[in-house]
C-alpha cells in the first residue's frame, strides 16, 4: 500500500488517539502520521501471539492486531485494539522487519492520496445556504460545494459536523483552474 507524503510540519503533527481499556478506562496515545524512521534491531520480532479480535467500540473505529514494537532493549508485545484513525480515511500500516539491513519500522498511520479530479467544466456558482442552529459549541460548520460525479457537478449540502478527534479546523474543498481544466482539492481537517 502507497503511503501518502507529507511536508516536515504535516509530520510534526501528532494526533491524539484514545484506546479504550477494561474497566471502563481509557489511554491516551500520541501518534503521528506518516512512516517513523527506521531503527536497527539485530534480532527480528518473535512470533505474533494468538489474539481474538473482540467487538468493536463503535461505527469509524479501525482494528489494530497486536504486534511486537522494539522499545530499545527488548520487543514488547502490543495487544491488538480498536483504535479510532487520527483522521478520516487514515489506514494503518502494520509494523516491518528487515531481515537483511535489520532496518525496524514501527507501524503507523497512512492517509492513502485521494484520486485527482480534473475536468474542462467550470464548476457552477456556490448556492446559498441558510445555516442551521449549531447543534452544540463543538460542531464547525461544513459549508455546501460542488463535487464531480458521474459526468456533471453535484452540489453536496452544507451541514454541521463534529471534528475529528485532535481537530478543529475545516479547510473548505476548492476548484483550482490550470489552463483550460480544474483539478477539485478535497477539503481536510487541521
Amino acid at each position: 500500500m502507497k503511503s501518502y507524503l507529507f511536508s516536515a510540519s504535516t509530520l510534526a503533527l501528532a494526533a491524539v488517539l484514545t484506546l479504550p481499556a477494561r474497566a471502563g478506562t481509557r489511554i491516551s496515545l500520541d501518534l503521528h502520521i506518516g512512516p517513523p524512521t527506521p531503527l536497527i534491531v539485530e534480532s527480528a520480532p518473535p512470533r505474533p501471539v494468538v489474539e481474538r479480535m473482540v467487538v468493536s467500540p463503535g461505527p469509524g473505529y479501525l482494528w489494530v492486531a497486536g504486534h511486537y514494537s522494539w522499545s530499545g532493549r527488548q520487543w514488547v508485545w502490543i495487544p491488538g485494539a480498536w483504535y479510532m484513525p487520527p483522521q478520516p480515511g487514515a489506514v494503518w500500516v502494520e509494523a516491518r522487519w528487515d531481515h537483511r539491513t535489520h532496518n525496524w519500522i514501527e507501524g503507523y498511520w497512512s492517509i492513502p492520496p485521494a484520486p485527482q479530479v480534473v475536468v474542462m467544466e467550470a464548476p457552477p456558482a456556490p448556492r446559498s445556504e441558510v445555516i442551521m442552529v449549531r447543534p452544540s459549541l463543538n460542531h464547525v460548520w461544513i459549508a455546501g460545494y460542488w463535487v464531480w460525479r458521474g459526468h456533471r457537478h453535484e452540489w453536496v449540502s452544507g451541514h454541521w459536523e463534529l471534528p475529528p478527534q485532535g481537530h478543529r479546523n475545516w479547510v473548505a474543498p476548492r476548484w483550482e483552474h490550470h489552463g483550460g481544466s480544474y483539478v477539485f482539492v478535497e477539503g481536510r481537517w487541521n
